[in-house]
């Protein structure tokens, strides 16, 4: 405790709990794991948040246990979901949100990350705390704020589709959306949340042993990427119910992007221990216009679910054939998905597409994901006028089978050579551009990590300036974001291509940006970048822009 006094908890010096926990600014305390689960230790955070001046007025309010902290109608249940919670997983912080009444009769809703631990004074319970009140009640309003949105365009989508399908079942199907929306958002964002947030701590608290710290960072990562595909998922089906998505064609070779498809989920194949197989019959037009980044989600986003719902020791499918019989001047195209998991119920079938539906939920399954997968898919095949048909029974697997045509590319650009090399040799010096602090020192080690020298510049104008007065030499590569200020990505790049020195002005440039869907790209390309990666920055995918865009 901040005060001189003594303390009325007599085990804290037991505990030794230091100036850090009694300052820090969010709450913090500490209790007894059995009997009346007393509590031993406050700090002056956790005194604030219950309205108290000091441990007399706490106790006087609480009674100094835990159960007396927790309102009388949420105790029973907060006392149930830690125990499941410790007997699930006893490495895991445990989280519970509950309503405390202050000393003023006010009621407050509290978030709650505690953990068990055994010392040689007993065993206790440690808990952070804070008053969430207000961020429930935003984020309430904010998800009731997209639910609404979600039901307007999906009843739009309803009345479209009024003549092909059964209006009842539509509705009713909506309503069943609508209802599982908040419990589905609430867990598949605060589930890989709640891993970041626990095994940081335990990071923090193991951090001089090595392979502890190295597994715990594992999950870290892998509980962010999850994380990043709820929020990129949730982001995508948001724009498209609000008309913001356009396709962004060009010429692609559509043997070589399901071969890069099938190499991007090859490493999800092998950890589910899940062969994937490729077949491309021979094509006639394989080079056409197409949204190549939104065709390649398609074809991975099937690719996925089949992964995910195939035992071990079975094999998915992908295979592409070109179709007879398409217009002068166009080629149609038959890509299948095929695997032999688990299937679906006919039941669940007429609903598949609709926002948030899963056969059974994530906790029921195993399987992680928002049930936003499949309507992207949908969305993005009615932009491309294409067609999906599905057969699945239970037990015996499905096939996703997509029609679709593309124009022909021109003669002139399918016998295009390819661009010829910039001569610059490998990659040394990266002079990289990012307005964020924090941003710029986490990449810098990344980049550091694989072996690069890195500049760094603060915005685009600063940029411009370094490449003219350094060496024409000294840079082999920029790696440049969009959204800064005094001179944003896109200016600073249209003024390095305008250097009258024609080697400074062919410096290689590629895009590092958080505007990640296909029309960023598609705007990154046209103002003179060489590629455009979206951020988080993965040095992995950036060496192969790299050879791609230098060699």
């Amino acid at each position: 405790m901040a005060t001189s006094a003594p303390s009325i908890f007599p085990a804290l010096a037991q505990l030794d709990i230091g100036d850090v926990l009694a300052h820090m600014p969010g709450g913090f305390f500490v209790y007894h794991a059995d009997g009346d689960e007393a509590v031993v230790y406050v700090n002056e955070a956790c005194l604030r948040i219950f309205g108290c001046a000091d441990e007399e007025q706490f106790v006087a309010l609480t009674g100094g246990t835990f159960p007396g902290m927790v309102h009388p109608e949420d105790i029973e249940a907060v006392e149930h979901s830690i125990s499941r919670q410790i007997q699930a997983d006893r490495y895991s912080m445990d989280y519970v949100e509950y309503r405390i009444i202050r000393r003023d009769g006010s009621v407050r809703w509290i978030e709650d990350y505690g953990h068990h631990v055994t010392l040689d004074a007993g065993e206790f319970f440690y808990v952070f705390i804070n008053d969430a009140t207000d961020k429930l009640r935003e984020r309430a309003d904010e998800l009731e704020a997209v639910n609404a949105q979600l039901r307007e365009a999906y009843a739009r989508e309803l009345e479209h589709r009024t003549m092909l399908r059964n209006a009842l079942s539509e509705a009713e199907a909506a309503n069943v959306a609508k209802n599982t929306f908040l419990s589905n958002m609430s867990h598949d964002i605060r589930t890989p949340l709640n891993a970041v947030v626990g095994y940081a701590s335990l990071i923090s608290a193991h951090g001089g042993e090595a392979e502890r710290v190295r597994a715990y960072s594992d999950k870290v990562l892998a509980a962010s990427e999850q994380l990043l595909d709820v929020v990129n998922e949730t982001l995508e089906i948001s724009r498209m119910e609000a008309g913001h998505v356009q396709l962004a064609e060009a010429e692609c070779s559509l043997s070589e992007l399901v071969l890069q498809a099938r190499m991007d989920m090859v490493d999800l194949a092998d950890r589910a221990d899940v062969t994937l197989a490729c077949d491309i019959e021979p094509l006639a037009h394989d080079r056409v216009l197409v949204d190549a980044v939104r065709l390649s989600h398609v074809l991975t986003q099937l690719v996925d679910n089949a992964i995910k719902y195939s035992p071990a020791g079975s094999t998915v499918r992908i295979s592409v054939a070109e179709n007879a019989g398409a217009p002068q001047g166009f080629a149609s195209f038959r890509f299948v998905v095929a695997d032999k998991g688990v299937g679906m119920e006919p039941a669940f079938m007429e609903r598949m597409f609709m926002p948030f539906e899963r056969e059974s939920n994530t906790t029921a399954s195993g399987v992680q994901g928002t049930g936003l997968g499949l309507t992207i898919v949908r969305n993005v095949l009615d932009l491309m006028e294409g067609e999906l048909a599905v057969e699945s029974a239970p037990g015996e697997g499905s096939t996703f089978t997509v029609d679709i045509t593309f124009r022909q590319a021109p003669a002139d650009v399918a016998a295009e050579a390819p661009r010829p090399s910039r001569g610059r040799g490998p990659v040394h010096r990266i002079l990289l551009v990012e307005d964020n602090e924090l941003n710029r020192e986490i990449a810098c080690c990344l980049l550091d990590d694989a072996g690069y020298a890195v500049d760094t510049a603060e915005n685009g104008e600063v940029a411009v300036g370094m490449i003219e007065e350094a060496d024409a030499c000294a840079y082999d590569l920029v790696l440049m974001d969009i959204q800064m200020p005094v001179m944003d990505g896109y200016a600073a790049t249209r003024a390095i291509r305008a250097l009258p020195d024609p080697l400074r002005a062919s410096l290689p440039i590629i895009a590092v940006s958080a505007n990640a869907f296909s029309e960023d790209r598609k705007r990154s390309l046209e103002c003179g970048m060489d590629a455009h990666l979206p951020k988080p920055l993965d040095v992995h995918r950036l060496q192969s822009l790299i050879e791609k865009v230098v060699h």
